[in-house]
């Protein structure tokens, strides 16, 4: 289409050569030659006030050859971006021939009746359109023939000789094609979002401002192509709505209270074989959540993420689930969760920052951790990243038992004591262990004093620290000591309360 789009593009330097205004004389050409989108012609000055920029404006013989009401109509012309002004007659004032040269507007006389000028202008623009309006045909069953949003952009901008062209939410960019000019460019949008979207989507255009594109036309290619943009990214959310089923149902099972996650996978090992997970393959889990506030979903947002995470993992769905969105990324090797930590930090934080998210990452672990504990563990980070802001990305390893300070539910700290110290958890003497450091912390490490608070002697509280060492208490760590004090304080209450408690029946 670019011959045609040539061919249409009307400007008065072309048809005072070779089209309807060779019978014209130009008193005044500007360096550069206007374009020419409609012609109107005018027998009241204040008609000139209401047309629209790139008309050529032709002066009925009534209005005169010269005097004020010439000087007034190229005023108001310039005023409303005229590419030319038509006047009678062949006698000119030299004052209105320099009144065009300092307004920049061509001005031209008419050797006959300039409406016989305006008639064959309209005829020559009409055939163009014409010509347009077959192009705009064809491209509108081309475009109507691609079933993927790639397709579709690749299609417009191959349309429009290559421009850069893109779709949008809010000013982040989805999906594009084409190539954006490095020199100051004519940024042409078209709404694609549905009508009570809260915010907009954008078929964006951005067409080099030098360059021979007819910009009314590169915005009806868009508006023609607009319904196929959001048929496409409609089919592109359907497609992987299907996809994240199984990533949606496994975050739906719910896991008993102090069960671990290897007892829920056997309880459910039937179910999950059916939703296509395989036991014992190793996943990292993505946590996208709000940065603050309740959670509130949307398919325009969930639409939009799934859109920006095929930047990251396309091959792995994002599912919207209960408090935020999830995916499992297969991660057979420590350096694929590390290198997922740097694509989402890279390819998809800004947008997070723009949108008000925040996201979590599994750690990764040489033996298959249950599937459960890795969706708790991306969901605890992603929570924990809600204190540093908006946009963060933030990895569970490098959280570790810190996670605890963040949380004033004794349920979710109780979580990162199973995550974190997994060993302490599963150990016959926890209690015991427990009850030991949680003294050595509260008598700030005075062996002597914490074993006599217990009852027990110095010696045996030692070994006790040991033990705890041992099974991974990081009691060497000054940083994580108060997070470790924290998780002890719940790990003693919870048992506590497991002792007081008598059923009732």
């Amino acid at each position: 289409m670019a011959r045609s789009r040539k061919d249409t593009r009307l400007d008065v330097a072309g048809l005072l050569a070779h089209g309807s205004l060779r019978g014209t004389t130009p008193l005044y050409l500007p360096p550069a030659s206007a374009l020419i989108e409609s012609v109107v012609l005018v027998s009241q000055l204040e008609a000139i006030q209401r047309v629209r920029p790139n008309t050529v404006v032709v002066l009925s013989a009534e209005m005169g050859s010269g005097g004020w009401l010439v000087s007034a109509a190229l005023r108001h012309a310039w005023e409303r971006r005229a590419s030319a002004v038509v006047v009678a007659g062949s006698t000119y004032s030299s004052a209105v021939i320099g009144l065009a040269e300092r307004l920049g507007i061509t001005l031209l006389a008419a050797e006959e009746d300039p409406a016989g000028v305006a008639l064959a202008l309209a005829a020559e623009i009409g055939a163009a359109l014409s010509v347009v309006d077959a192009e705009l045909a064809r491209f509108a069953r081309a475009v109507a023939q691609d079933t993927t949003l790639a397709d579709v952009l690749k299609t417009i901008s191959g349309e429009l000789d290559g421009v850069g062209v893109s779709l949008e939410y809010d000013g982040i960019v989805l999906a594009s094609a084409g190539i954006a000019p490095r020199d100051p460019a004519e940024v042409i949008t078209v709404d694609v979002g549905a009508a009570n979207a809260a915010v907009p989507s954008a078929l964006t255009a951005r067409v080099p401002a030098s360059g021979v594109l007819n910009l009314r036309l590169v915005r009806s290619i868009l508006e023609v192509a607009a319904p196929s943009v959001r048929a496409a990214w409609l089919m592109s959310n359907s497609r992987e709505t299907a996809r994240a089923v199984p990533t949606a149902a496994l975050a739906g099972l719910d896991q008993g209270p102090g069960s671990s996650g290897r007892v829920f996978e056997e309880d459910h090992r039937h179910l999950l074989s059916q939703l296509g997970w395989r036991r014992h393959e190793c996943y990292a889990a993505v946590w996208i959540c709000r940065s603050g506030g309740m959670y509130a979903s949307g398919n325009d947002l969930t639409a939009v993420l799934r859109l920006l995470w095929r930047k990251v993992a396309a091959r792995s769905p994002l599912a919207e689930v209960d408090g935020g969105w999830l995916a499992l990324v297969p991660a057979a090797h420590e350096a694929v969760v590390a290198q997922l930590e740097l694509r989402l930090k890279a390819r998809l934080q800004p947008a997070l920052a723009e949108l008000g998210l925040v996201a979590g990452l599994s750690r990764w672990a040489d033996e298959a951790p249950p599937l459960p504990s890795i969706i708790q563990e991306a969901r605890l980070a992603a929570v924990s990243a809600r204190s540093a802001g908006q946009g963060t990305v933030l990895g569970f390893a490098g959280l570790g038992v810190a996670a605890a300070t963040t949380f004033v539910d004794r349920d979710a700290v109780a979580l990162v004591a199973e995550l974190t110290l997994p060993r302490l958890m599963a150990s016959p003497d926890r209690d015991a262990i427990v009850a030991a450091v949680a003294a050595f912390l509260d008598h700030r490490g005075a062996v002597s004093v914490a074993a006599a608070a217990l009852d027990v002697h110095r010696n045996t509280l030692q070994a006790r620290l040991t033990r705890a060492r041992e099974l991974g208490v990081p009691l060497d760590t000054p940083s994580e000591l108060l997070s470790v004090h924290l998780i002890l304080g719940v790990l003693q209450a919870t048992a506590q309360g497991k002792r007081t408690f008598k059923d009732p029946t």
